[in-house]
């Protein structure tokens, strides 16, 4: 055999060899990417829950998502985006995983921005105090970034209300929220449902009653206070009215103590006779401003209050009211009212 051939013999041997070793290389490959996308990190559920920052790599993602202990390996989960072509839509932001997510739904998680969402609810009749404590206890922001954000004129006046302040116009309902977020991000988001929320022709409406939006809330929010359910509130709201005509005190409990903090009640009669601009026993017309953030049903109560002749009203001790046209009529009210509170006090 001549030397060429001998050469060649060597030569095409060599490359069989390399050829079986790269195939098998290939196929150990193969089958251990093939097991990272068919197994979790763990073998046992573990929440992980961290930031992604901005500005992040793919592959710098890839190694944070390994640290972590979210995914097996950062290599292969970045071959992983680079095949379904997500390494671009990788997004910042607060994920939650759990160790038994495979790659793909981690991936997938990241690519669509699942970020974790904060669910806050600001039932009816809350305070900017209320939605402070409760963002607080949530982790979105501290309760004095949203105190400073709900009391800044300079906030209310860049959303367009014409108030001091944005108490009556954070508007009650359950929102969504993702970290970071600014206090001011909060509320205006509460102050754009308020506008959304607001009963269609509502302008028109208080032209002619000749209020203002801001005194239309006001009397909604104390409304809101009083009425336990919602056939009363439009009667409340006549009641009100009846003695805005003739100058008489709105004398309603809630607002004597809307700046008292930390408040939880009962009213008592010394807080009735306590000297505050709010304390509707000790002034006559409106309040300077809404004592909450009332509902749709109690602003439109506002809007549309019913045409009673009452002027006085007690709880029945059920949620539900008893209205009087005279004072006389609201003494034996009020004395039925201590009768039936002795008597539920007593079982």
């Amino acid at each position: 055999m001549s030397l060429g051939k001998k050469l060649l013999k060597a030569v095409s041997g060599f490359l069989l060899v390399f050829a079986c070793v790269a195939a098998i290389t290939a196929t150990v490959g193969l089958f251990h990417f093939w097991l990272f996308l068919r197994l979790p990190a763990k073998p046992f559920a573990e929440k992980k829950q961290f930031f992604i920052p901005r500005n992040t790599g793919a592959y710098a993602v890839a190694r944070l998502l390994e640290s972590r202990g979210v995914i097996r390996n950062a290599n292969e989960f970045y071959l992983l985006g680079l095949l379904t072509h997500s390494l671009h839509r990788l997004q910042a932001g607060e994920y939650a995983f759990s160790t038994l997510e495979g790659p793909g739904q981690v991936l997938e998680k990241i690519a669509k921005g699942q970020v974790v969402l904060y669910v806050i609810t600001l039932p009816e009749g809350s305070t900017l105090r209320d939605l402070a404590a409760t963002v607080a206890k949530a982790g979105l922001a501290g309760s004095n970034e949203i105190l400073g954000a709900g009391r800044g004129p300079k906030l209310a006046k860049s959303f367009a209300i014409k108030a001091d302040a944005l108490e009556g116009y954070l508007f009650p309902d359950t929102y969504r929220f993702k970290k970071p977020v600014l206090a001011a991000a909060i509320v205006g988001r509460m102050v754009a449902r308020f506008r959304q929320k607001l009963p269609s022709g509502w302008q028109s409406r208080a032209k002619e009653m000749g209020m203002t939006l801001h005194q239309i809330v006001t009397m909604a929010s104390i409304i809101e206070k009083e009425a336990k359910v919602d056939s009363d509130r439009p009667i409340i709201a006549g009641v009100f009215y009846n003695r805005l005509k003739i100058h008489m005190p709105l004398q309603s409990d809630p607002t004597a103590v809307y700046d008292l903090p930390g408040f939880s009640g009962p009213i008592t009669p010394t807080d009735l006779k306590r000297e505050s601009p709010y304390n509707t026993y000790r002034i006559k017309g409106l309040p300077p401003g809404p004592i909450c953030n009332p509902g749709v049903k109690s602003i439109t109560a506002a809007l549309y209050p019913s045409k009673v002749p009452y002027f006085y009203f007690v709880s029945n001790n059920d949620g539900t009211h008893h209205f009087s046209v005279t004072c006389q009529e609201q003494q034996k009210a009020v004395s039925h009212y201590y009768e039936l509170k002795n008597k539920a006090d007593k079982k």
